[in-house]
């Protein structure tokens, strides 16, 4: 089945060409890929709204973040247990260390995406 097509109100037909830098190009060239859209939909967004397209995270960020979470829930269900009385009070020490290890990879990781 055949795309509907578009009325020509919607149809992009015109064309405006603009000179960059090399440096002004490989801005809008990450950009685009941040976004995860072509150069030219992200410059009109950008153009006509004021801001950039959101970000796109890649696939195995995503996933990263999730696993990295459910780490988080495990220290906290533990930490519960110590602190209930049901696991020994030495492991406390050991599950703070890991919780602020697992914050300093999660900072690292937003600072990385920037």
């Amino acid at each position: 089945m055949a795309r509907p097509k578009k009325d020509k109100e919607h149809k992009l037909s015109a064309t405006v060409v603009f000179r960059l830098t090399e440096g002004e190009l490989r801005k809008l060239e990450h950009w685009s890929v941040i976004c995860g859209q072509h150069l030219a939909v992200m410059i009109r967004q950008k153009l006509f709204t004021g801001k950039y397209p959101k970000t796109v995270l890649p696939k195995v960020t995503v996933e990263l973040y999730g696993e990295l979470n459910r780490i988080g829930v495990n220290i906290n269900q533990l930490t519960k247990q110590v602190n209930a009385g049901r696991l020994p009070a030495a492991l406390l020490p050991v599950l703070e260390a890991v919780a602020k290890q697992q914050q300093e990879i999660i900072r690292r990781l937003l600072d990385d995406r920037g």
